[in-house]
């Protein structure tokens, strides 16, 4: 057997996956290895969900790259024959002052994306599944929307095996060695070189660069699913009647969430987990935690909520919240992947293809300076 490829790719989850997929596309010899089977729930690409949008109150220095994300993700479906993405518009919600509201006016009016502002009154007579008190005001984007992660994983994969790339899954890495030339990356089942080497392994990356130390911190996520199967109220909450949102319903604090696609509204706090590792993740959900999520789901939503089931994924987080996609400082021929900081999957698409310009020093399509792994060091 031939372990020797142009570029390995460590981590087959979001960003790895596709990275893998646009390499395949260039004819190079490319192999990806995961420790599990990706898609899997072992990492934070699963959950059913996850929302899709343009109007990014973030940051508008974001906003070419979700647009690019947007046209390669139309780019996979057509070549997979999959939907990867539902549209159902997105919903930015809070006072007149929330960041959410604020920032993603911001970002459509800095590039031209049609929006709408909304009032409560408004908002409740459009979306009734939604109980906004009288300060609350919205931001509607008509083209934001779903992507499916575990999809999306598994088409990118098995688009880049039709293309001929070698996947090697259920395979841990135990050492990655930069040389001069080559990097030499070893599992438990065999020893592999590559020209380059790009290190997308999510929460596990710090494993993989400790010589950096970089300030990443990993946080629990729990997901929710709550029931809508009232007949008299099952059609509010469908994709066609009820957007994807954020609600900042006070200064920095913010839920999320989805329509009904089958299993109940889906629902989550941003960034309130407690820190953890991927060996240390408490993936029990307390009754607790389902109770207080109960409580804001009956302010906000006109629904008697009952609890479906949950799901715990990870959060590895930057302090600025910005990813990173960048050469090894020291190494070269090891790229480093976007750790997503709870925000990042929606721009898989766009990271991947980065990710493999960087691995065949190619000079990246947009500018990828404010994801330079140089600011923390």
């Amino acid at each position: 057997m031939n372990n020797t490829f142009d570029v390995m790719v460590l981590g087959l989850g979001a960003a790895g996956s596709s990275a893998l997929y646009h390499l395949s596309k260039t004819g190079k010899r490319v192999c990806g290895i995961d420790q599990f089977e990706p898609p899997h729930a072992q990492g934070s690409s699963h959950g059913q969900s996850r929302i899709t949008r343009q109007a990014y109150h973030e940051d508008p220095l974001y906003v070419p790259f979700i647009k690019k994300a947007y046209e390669l993700w139309d780019e996979v479906e057509k070549n997979s024959g999959k939907q990867l993405f539902l549209k159902t518009g997105g919903l930015m919600l809070g006072s007149p002052d929330a960041g959410v509201i604020k920032g993603a006016e911001l970002s459509a009016r800095t590039h031209d994306i049609p929006y709408e502002y909304l009032s409560n009154h408004e908002i409740s007579k459009r979306f009734p599944a939604l109980k906004p008190n009288k300060d609350t005001v919205g931001v509607l984007e008509k083209n934001a929307g779903i992507l499916f992660p575990e999809e999306c994983v598994k088409v990118h994969l098995e688009l880049a095996t039709a293309n001929g790339a070698k996947i090697h899954t259920s395979e841990k890495v135990l050492a990655v060695t930069a040389g001069t030339d080559m990097v030499e990356v070893v599992t438990g089942n065999a020893t592999y070189s590559a020209n380059k080497a790009i290190i997308s392994t999510g929460a596990w990356i710090s494993e993989f660069l400790p010589d950096l130390n970089l300030p990443l911190s990993v946080e629990r996520q729990v997901l929710y699913w709550f029931k809508t199967n009232n007949v008299h109220q099952a059609d509010i909450f469908a994709p066609q009647n009820l957007p994807v949102y954020i609600w900042e319903y006070a200064p920095k604090k913010m839920f999320y969430g989805f329509p009904d696609l089958g299993d109940g509204i889906k629902v989550a706090h941003h960034h309130v987990g407690e820190p953890t590792t991927p060996h240390t993740l408490n993936r029990n959900i307390s009754d607790e935690e389902v109770e207080a999520m109960q409580d804001v789901v009956k302010e906000y939503f006109n629904l008697k909520p009952e609890f479906n089931y949950g799901a715990v994924c990870m959060y590895t987080n930057t302090p600025d919240e910005r990813f990173v996609i960048d050469y090894h400082p020291a190494h070269k021929n090891i790229i480093i992947a976007s750790p997503c900081t709870g925000h990042g999957f929606k721009f898989a698409s766009i990271t991947g293809k980065l990710l493999s310009q960087l691995a065949l020093d190619s000079k990246p399509e947009l500018n990828i300076d404010i994801f330079s792994v140089n600011r923390f060091l």
